[in-house]
Parts: structure tokens; C-alpha cells; sequence
């Protein structure tokens, strides 16, 4: 790592020992990086100890006479800034007990037969002491805990302490906030850490001597590095890093990493599979990736390169903003931003959470019927001036789908900041004039310092809706037992029958009533259950039918108070075999993105194995216990249920062998290797549900996406009836 003091400690090595003559054959200074090493020791062989060399020897033959011929005694030869030891190799002094070499290198591996010192970064109490001995102990002492923050800004880089130190000896007058305020403004670029004092052994600011380092990065590692950069300066796991390269295989990207980064102590192993990133290098790195992204501030090229990853994989960023991985704050107040610059951000964000969610996006975003984003209005408001915690800048945002903006984000009207005014009258007339004005899907947030801050709060908005939609049981559907229980019960409503009655009803009558409906007039659930009336009345006349049936043994079941062991089992078969497809049916169409991630699809295709428990008296419990068992790759997804005299213990053999494989084949769903039991009593015709298979498709659903923080809430109870 560049800057942490390696020639400096060389030569003090040197010239100490040179004082006190312990090597009496002399001391060899050669630079290498861009220096020819075999030119330099015949040149310091000629001029130091007055050697006479053949002319008639080429070069790597001079060097050799040299080292023969070279002043008895024990020799120090440093080599300063080693880039590539085979460069320098043929020169070696032979191998012996006279000549000592000492190599000061940037890279972590340089050759076996090395003994290797390790320079870091200063201890915390070493850097203030470095840095009271440059400034005076007064000045330290006067504003000690500055002193201490300067320090730690600094990352406890023995050149960027070095540098600070001697540019604030040469301004007395200059206090440490100031100069750690001047640094936060102008980073890598304020002048104390670019122009080194004559007298310095480093003749580099932190900024070039990190340039060097990032010109021998293969291009995959450079990409790494500023990847890396827009991460918290927190330990870092190497696996999410991975997830960010998809198109790498791993090995490329471990060999970038050790070769290249962790080689030339751009980052740092913390343990396994940890890494982490020094703070200096993070600006240089950061700086790096604004020139790449051609960015006009680090701000946009962070959007930027975030949104590229949630379009890539959206999970990824989710799983990055739950580890609080973009939480470092802003040097620059975000409150000095204009709205149209927050705006853009918020705009950046959903269109990547856009592109990124897949078909998701039509029922978790407002969008246009063409599928894009309409124009997004802003405008800024500040409020709570006159409290110890204000003022507080909130970012109202609106949406408008007419097509008569050219721009993508513009500004709300003047009038937007009285929408969340505390005059009600005044506050509904400004929304009755924006939404006449086609601004749809008005809201407020405080702006945060944070770097996730518009990631986190369009996803705010994403997991909002999606929530919704499943807690009113509406995602669209294709024809199926799930779509059919929600077509019943608008069936059941438009031609005033009890939900719970089996008996068919008359297409003609079904399609006669939805011709008249007004689906506006309904609430989004029951909308919901139209469309799927319309499907399944559609399906049902394709097959030729003439009335719209539930399956024959939901009707078995539900027209008998007095039930057969039979009729139960065929009863409770169907109803888990329709949760089954119903569930594949929702993640294959909607959650396509997330499969991998969804623990119960992850395992898919599976059986679900269950054993129905009859009650043996009227007032006895009905019990189903199930599990699930993988199925190879390929088959079909469905259930096996048998009935059973007593409820299976987790001793089932079956079910051990389920277990284990699920455990062995799928780790991340620990959940899905478990016996499940449910229990009723008495047994009533409204046993496993109004709607089993929704609820049951619901279920599972949400407990995988709350697994992984794409829901918040409770799923709840879905009501009844369902067009409440």
C-alpha cells in the first residue's frame, strides 16, 4: 500500500547504518520503478569505489564484475519500489554472506526466499503522536478531539499525516476543524494532501502514490476497486461482492482480488471471506469511478453504478441495503441539492428497481400502459425551522402519466408545498388542482445524508405495494383452482348466491351480469376477482362447459354435514395439490427475479406428502399433518395424501429422509425440512377455509418474501366476503 511509509523506513535503516559503519562495503541505493537497476550499480560501482569496467562486457556481465569485484566487508543494497521482481532478479548481488538486500515493495507476494516486514497503518495513539511532533503538542492539546478525528479522516496513513501535518506547521494560525473541514470539501483534492515538502523522502501527494498502484490493476480488478468504493467502510463479505459480477466466473475474480488489490494492499483481509477498505483508497477509488462512469459528482456515478446492479439483479441492492452497506453519509449537506437533482435520483432509482424487477414491476410501480415510467414532479419544503431538531427539508413527489412533459423530472407547481399543510381547506384544494392536473401518487419524505437514501425509499414504496397486493389476495392469475376460488366469489355476488353453496353457476347468467359491471365502482380486491371470473368463465367455455363448477370434491365435501374418510381425503388431496400450482403459478409469472431467493420455490419441483386424521366421533379434531419431499429435476410438483389412524411423529422414516435431503440440498430453507400439523375441531364445512387455496398460496408466499424483506406487516386475515 502506497503511503504507509516503506521508503521512509528504508532509509533511516540505511542511513543509521551507514552512520555507525556497520556495513563497511558500503551502501547501494537503487530506485527501481521506471530506472534501468543494471545501469545504476555499474554507475555507482564507477563513481562510489572507482571500479574500471571491460568495455567489451554487456550489460548483465558489468553488473556481475561489479558485484566480484566489489569492497570487501559486509554491503547493504536496497532496492526502493520493487514492481516486478523478475525485473530485478538478474541484478542480484550472489548469494552469500557479504551483501545484504533490502527490498521495499507495494506487493504482498514478491518471492519465497524473502523475509517479509508488513508496514500497515498507524495505530491511532502513534498517529496523534505523529502528528503532535510535526504541529506542537499545544496545538494538539487545544483541540484534541479534532486532532483525533483528523486522525482518523486520515485513516491513520503515516503520508497523509505526514502531509497534513507539515501543511498545517506552515499555517500556525489554521485550527484542525477547519482543516478536517477543508478536507471533507475537497477530499483527495485539497492541497495539503498534493504538493510533498522538498525535504520529504515521499516526493508523491496520497493521490499519485495510489496512482501508481491502480496502473498495474488488470482492468476486472480495477472494476472491483470501484465497485468496492461505494461500499460502507465496514468488513465486507467477498460472496456479496461475487453477486455483483455475474458474467466472472469466481476464480477470475479471486485472482483479480489477490493478485491485483490485496497484492498491492488496496484492500485488506480481515478473515475468511472478509475484506475491507482503507479510507483514503476508498476516496481515490470512488474518484476512479466518477471518471469511469463520466459522471459529473461522485452522487450521480454512485446512482449510477447502483442502478446498474439493481437492473442486473435487484435482489442484490435489497440484500445491500439491508446490511447497511450504502449508510455512510454525504459530505455535502444533501439539503444544498436542488429538487431536480433529488429527483433525478428518485427517477434513476425506479427506473432500475424497474428494469430489474421483471414482470414485478407491473403491480408494485406506477407505470404507463406502454410499460415506462410517467414524468416525476418534485419540489422541496422545509419545515419544523423554529424546533432544536429542525430544520427538516422534505422531497414531495408526484407522478404524472399525460405524455405533454419532454423532460423526465420536472417541478411540482409552486403550490405543491401547501399539500401537507395544517390549513385542511387550503390543503384540499391544492390536491383537487394537482390532481387535476394529472399528478397521480402524491407523497413526502425527509431527505436523508445517507447514500441509500433514494434506494431506500423508492424500495420503501415497492415493498409498500407489493404488501397490499398480497394482503388483499390480487395477484393476477392464469385459469387454475386459485383463480377459481376468486372468480367464485364474484361469481357468488353478481348473482346473489352464498359464497359457500357448490352448486354451478350458468355461464349465460355470469357473462349477462359482467357485461353490466362497473369495475370502478369496486374496491382493487374485487376488481381482482372479476378479472378472474372473467378468465375462468372464458377456460370454462373453451372445454365446452355451460356453467361455472367448483371441483367435484369441493362440492362432495361442502354439500354433506356427515363426511366419509373418503370424501375428506379426496377433499384435502385437491385443495393442497391447487395451493401447490397455484404457488408455482404466482412465482414463475411474477417473481421470476427472486427464485433463487424464494425458499420454498428454491426447492421446487417438490411433493407435498400429508396424512389426514379423520375424527372417529362427531366432536372429535381432524388433524392433517404434511411435509415436503424434493422430487429430481424435471418432474412434476403435486402431493401424495393417505389417511391415517393417528398423526405421524418426526421418527417417520419418510420423512427423515425428506428432511436430510432438504437440508443437504437446500440449507437456505431450513423451514420447508419441518413436519407441519394443523388441527381442527369440531370438523364444520368450513374446515381448511373459506378459500383454502388462497390462503394456503398466500401463506407461503409471504413467508418467503418476509424472509427476505420484501414484505412488512402481517399477511392477515383476507376478510369475508372478499368483495367487502
Amino acid at each position: 500500500m502506497g503511503g504507509v511509509g516503506k521508503t521512509e523506513l528504508a532509509l533511516q535503516y540505511a542511513q543509521y547504518h551507514y552512520q555507525q559503519n556497520t556495513y563497511p562495503g558500503g551502501v547501494c541505493w537503487l530506485q527501481t520503478r521506471n530506472s534501468d537497476v543494471g545501469t545504476q550499480i555499474v554507475n555507482f560501482a564507477r563513481v562510489q569505489l572507482q571500479l574500471n569496467l571491460p568495455d567489451d562486457l554487456k550489460l548483465p556481465d558489468q553488473v556481475s564484475y561489479c558485484w566480484r569485484n566489489w569492497c570487501k566487508g559486509d554491503v547493504l543494497v536496497v532496492m526502493d519500489d520493487v514492481t516486478d521482481y523478475w525485473q530485478v532478479k538478474p541484478y542480484l548481488p550472489p548469494v552469500g554472506p557479504d551483501f545484504k538486500v533490502l527490498i521495499t515493495t507495494r506487493l504482498q507476494h514478491l518471492g519465497e526466499s524473502f523475509e517479509r516486514l508488513t508496514l500497515g497503518i498507524l495505530e491511532p495513539a502513534k498517529a496523534l503522536e505523529l502528528l503532535q511532533v510535526l504541529i506542537g503538542e499545544f496545538r494538539i492539546w487545544q483541540e484534541l478531539a479534532e486532532a483525533q478525528e483528523l486522525c482518523a479522516w486520515l485513516g491513520y496513513l503515516p503520508l497523509g499525516l505526514e502531509l497534513v501535518g507539515r501543511y498545517l506547521k506552515r499555517k500556525p494560525d489554521l485550527l484542525l476543524a477547519t482543516m478536517r473541514q477543508r478536507l471533507e470539501e475537497k477530499r483527495l483534492e485539497q492541497r495539503s494532501l498534493q504538493n510533498p515538502a522538498a525535504d520529504m523522502t515521499a516526493q508523491r501527494g496520497v493521490a499519485a502514490a495510489f496512482e501508481l498502484s491502480w496502473k498495474e490493476l488488470s482492468p476486472i480488478a480495477q472494476e472491483l476497486g470501484c465497485l468496492v468504493s461505494i461500499l460502507d467502510l465496514v468488513l465486507l463479505p467477498w460472496s456479496l461482492v461475487e453477486q455483483c459480477f455475474p458474467e466472472h466466473e469466481s476464480e477470475e475474480l479471486e485472482e483479480a482480488r489477490d493478485d491485483c488489490l490485496l497484492n498491492l494492499h488496496l484492500i485488506q483481509h480481515e478473515s475468511r471471506g472478509i475484506y475491507k477498505l482503507h479510507e483514503l483508497i476508498r476516496e481515490f477509488l470512488q474518484g476512479k469511478l466518477v471518471e469511469r462512469e463520466q459522471a459529473d459528482s461522485l452522487r450521480q456515478a454512485i446512482t449510477l453504478r447502483v442502478a446498474a446492479l439493481a437492473k442486473q439483479n435487484s435482489h442484490l441492492v435489497t440484500e445491500i441495503l439491508a446490511k447497511k452497506l450504502l449508510d455512510w453519509q454525504w459530505s455535502r449537506d444533501i439539503t444544498q441539492l436542488s429538487a431536480l437533482e433529488c429527483g433525478w435520483q428518485v427517477r434513476t432509482a425506479t427506473q432500475a428497481w424497474m428494469e430489474g424487477l421483471g414482470s414485478l414491476n407491473r403491480i408494485t410501480l406506477s407505470l404507463r400502459e406502454d410499460g415506462s415510467l410517467p414524468a416525476l414532479g418534485v419540489s422541496l419544503r422545509q419545515m419544523y425551522a423554529d424546533q432544536p431538531w429542525g430544520p427538516i427539508t422534505y422531497l414531495q413527489i408526484g407522478w404524472n402519466f399525460s405524455q405533454s412533459f419532454s423532460e423526465d423530472v420536472v417541478e411540482l407547481p409552486p403550490e405543491s408545498e401547501q399539500l401537507w399543510g395544517d390549513d385542511d381547506s387550503t390543503r384540499s384544494s391544492v390536491w383537487r388542482v394537482h390532481t387535476n392536473a394529472g399528478w397521480n401518487h402524491l407523497t413526502s419524505a425527509s431527505l436523508k445524508q445517507q447514500a441509500s437514501w433514494a434506494w431506500q425509499q423508492t424500495f420503501k414504496q415497492i415493498v409498500s405495494s407489493l404488501s397490499k397486493r398480497l394482503q388483499e389476495r390480487s395477484l393476477p392469475v392464469g385459469a387454475g383452482y386459485l383463480s377459481l376460488e376468486a372468480a367464485w366469489y364474484a361469481a357468488a355476488n353478481l348473482t346473489k348466491r352464498a359464497p359457500s353453496s357448490p352448486q354451478p353457476i350458468p355461464l349465460d347468467e355470469i357473462e349477462e351480469r359482467l357485461s353490466r359491471v362497473r369495475k370502478s365502482s369496486f374496491s382493487r380486491r374485487m376488481q381482482h376477482c372479476l378479472e378472474q371470473l372473467r378468465i375462468e368463465s372464458e377456460a370454462a367455455r373453451h372445454q365446452g362447459q355451460t356453467h361455472l363448477s367448483l371441483p367435484v370434491s369441493v362440492q362432495n365435501f361442502r354439500q354433506s354435514w356427515s363426511w366419509s374418510s373418503k370424501i375428506l381425503l379426496a377433499y384435502a388431496e385437491d385443495v393442497y395439490r391447487g395451493a401447490v400450482e397455484g404457488y408455482e403459478q404466482l412465482v414463475n409469472v411474477w417473481f421470476t427475479k427472486l427464485l433463487p431467493k424464494l425458499q420454498l420455490a428454491s426447492i421446487l419441483p417438490t411433493q407435498l406428502v400429508g396424512v389426514v386424521v379423520p375424527p372417529v366421533q362427531g366432536s372429535d379434531s381432524i388433524s392433517i399433518t404434511w411435509f415436503w419431499e424434493p422430487l429430481p429435476v424435471g418432474r412434476k410438483s403435486g402431493v401424495d395424501f393417505n389417511l391415517g389412524a393417528r398423526q405421524p411423529s418426526e421418527d417417520d422414516l419418510r420423512y427423515q429422509a425428506a428432511s436430510n435431503q432438504i437440508r443437504l440440498l437446500h440449507p437456505q430453507s431450513p423451514t420447508y425440512s419441518m413436519m407441519k400439523v394443523r388441527s381442527e375441531s369440531p370438523l364444520t364445512k368450513y374446515w381448511l377455509g373459506e378459500c383454502p387455496v388462497t390462503e394456503l398460496v398466500y401463506q407461503w408466499l409471504w413467508e418467503d418474501l418476509k424472509k427476505i424483506n420484501w414484505v412488512k406487516g402481517e399477511l392477515g386475515n383476507a376478510g369475508y366476503p372478499y368483495w367487502r
